[in-house]
């Protein structure tokens, strides 16, 4: 006030009030005309049927708020290994289950409470053996997910809250100043109201009670949200910074193709280089069960040695697939693990357990005409027991039921054949051995492929096979990414190790060079 009356005057001052006062009488005298002129009834009736159309409108947009909101939170990564996927699901349980009677947003410390509770429940999933699991991350991975969040929240302020870019902290909480004195007048601007335009004042109660319900519950729902968002956001981060499933940014894409698959490119004869990560492959299965008639039958033409005697694939071999833009691969195409056979011993028991362990996408190769699977089975489920290694993602499993010509009645061959339901004797001797094969292997009816790969019967591997391995590539893919995301951090560590030490040792020896330099100094006074 004492500024007004420095840079106008009294006199100024007074003049502009009596300039205002015949509009600031204009309310009065249109109350009294309406009471007058009895239109106040009518004024009143249509300000209540504009609320109700208001009340209508508040209310489909609360609906549109929350199935907007429920669209928009924050998933898991998809190449996360199980381990993972379930500390996620007990995130998530945590989100849906807090209040916001428990964890206010206006309470700061009452947030960062909540935050080291996900914290300590993430770091003791990922490390149960942890005295102190809160403790098990690295200083560089820390600082990076930091840096990770705040763009991520940067962003997200940016694009959603309109002239953010241009307000800054002090407006900001000027605007919050101007709010606690409104606030503190709001009684004072009631009674004023009540003298100008009691209708006015009378409507707005109505509306604070018709529509303040609607109101207050869409802003529960962006609270809700935002409570629960908060959650899942600090879980995401702690569980890939826990589950060490972060790798500091060199500029490389994640894909890039790691020093194996350039290795195993090689021995492919693939001379041009690799930009991404091949998937990978891996044929498995006894001898003589038709594995390189298979890799012949996918490649469309003669690319690996068959034989009727066990033993002719007699090593791992690598083929590089690439078919209609749709799938590009490196095929592997193994030796049976059968006991005693020398293929095996010549390859070793490690080899293909570590081929399969690789694996992004098994195909596994069975024949038709030897129902006895135990051998099989045991095999499979050891590399099941290595998959559920819970910082593992099992790769999907495709079952190629192969050599189906040799099923009864044996000079029967007049493909296609119908199986839902068998039509005719051969149909229903295949749909018995794809029944047979998937109880005996423990797998589902649907992953059995029953397939030809002789080349003069070849059947079912161009569309039934090739539709069974597509279906399966978006798993394959994150099993893929996974794999790649452990190379490159175990490729980092060791790189950082390797350029730590030689610093380490530059310091030390110039540690060293100044104190031999000092002593001479010193022996020489």
């Amino acid at each position: 006030m004492k500024t007004l009356l420095d840079q106008f005057g009294r006199l100024r001052l007074l003049a502009g009030v009596f300039t205002l006062l015949p509009l600031l009488a204009l309310p009065a005298l249109g109350v009294v005309w309406l009471i007058q002129s009895a239109f106040g009834v009518w004024w009143l009736a249509a300000g209540l049927a504009a609320l109700a159309v208001s009340w209508l409108c508040h209310w489909l947009a609360g609906r549109r708020e929350a199935a907007a909101l429920d669209e928009v939170r924050t998933e898991p990564g998809g190449a996360w290994p199980k381990q993972a996927q379930t500390c996620w699901e007990r995130v998530q349980q945590q989100a849906e289950e807090a209040t916001l009677e428990d964890w206010p947003l206006d309470e700061p410390a009452r947030l960062l409470q909540l935050a080291e509770q996900i914290l300590r429940l993430v770091a003791g999933h990922l490390h149960p053996h942890s005295t102190r699991p809160l403790a098990e991350m690295t200083l560089p991975d820390t600082l990076m997910v930091i840096e990770r969040a705040a763009r991520e929240l940067r962003l997200q302020v940016t694009e959603n809250i309109p002239g953010s870019h241009r307000i800054t902290l002090a407006q900001a909480f000027g605007a919050r100043t101007l709010k606690g004195r409104y606030d503190e007048f709001k009684p004072f601007i009631k009674v004023l109201q009540l003298y100008f335009m009691p209708q006015a004042l009378l409507r707005q109660i109505l509306g604070d009670l018709l529509l303040g319900q609607v109101v207050q519950a869409g802003s529960h729902n962006v609270q809700r949200w935002l409570l629960g968002e908060y959650i899942r956001k600090i879980g995401y981060h702690a569980i890939e910074l826990y589950g060490r499933l972060v790798h500091l940014d060199d500029g490389r894409p994640l894909e890039a193709a790691t020093p194996g698959a350039l290795e195993d490119l090689a021995q492919a004869d693939i001379t041009r280089a690799a930009l991404l990560e091949p998937l990978r492959i891996v044929l498995l299965g006894r001898a003589n069960a038709g594995k390189s008639s298979l890799v012949n039958a996918l490649f469309g033409e003669l690319v690996a040695a068959t034989d009727v005697i066990p033993g002719s694939t007699a090593e791992i071999t690598r083929y590089r697939l690439e078919r209609d833009e749709q799938l590009r691969a490196l095929v592997f195409d193994t030796p049976g693990f059968d006991a005693g056979g020398h293929e095996t011993a010549e390859v070793g028991v490690a080899s293909l357990e570590a081929a399969g362990l690789d694996a992004d996408l098994v195909l596994w190769v069975t024949a038709a005409n030897r129902p006895d699977r135990a051998e099989e089975r045991a095999q499979l489920d050891r590399f099941r027991r290595a998959w559920a290694d819970p910082a593992r993602r099992a790769p999907p499993l495709v079952v190629a039921l192969t050599h189906i010509d040799r099923l009864r009645p044996l000079r029967e061959w007049a493909p296609p054949y119908v199986l839902d339901p068998p039509a005719g004797a051969k149909a229903t001797q295949i749909a018995d051995a794809v029944a047979a094969a998937a109880t005996d292997l423990g797998v589902e009816v649907a992953t059995v492929i029953p397939v030809c790969a002789a080349p003069e019967r070849s059947y079912n591997v161009d569309d039934a096979l090739w539709a069974a391995l597509l279906f399966e590539l978006p798993e394959a893919d994150r099993v893929r990414l996974l794999r790649c995301q452990r190379a490159r951090r175990d490729a980092q560590d060791w790189g950082l190790l390797r350029g730590q030490l030689v610093q380490g040792g530059r310091i030390l020896v110039s540690a060293l060079r100044r104190r031999g330099t000092d002593d001479t100094a010193d022996e020489a006074r």
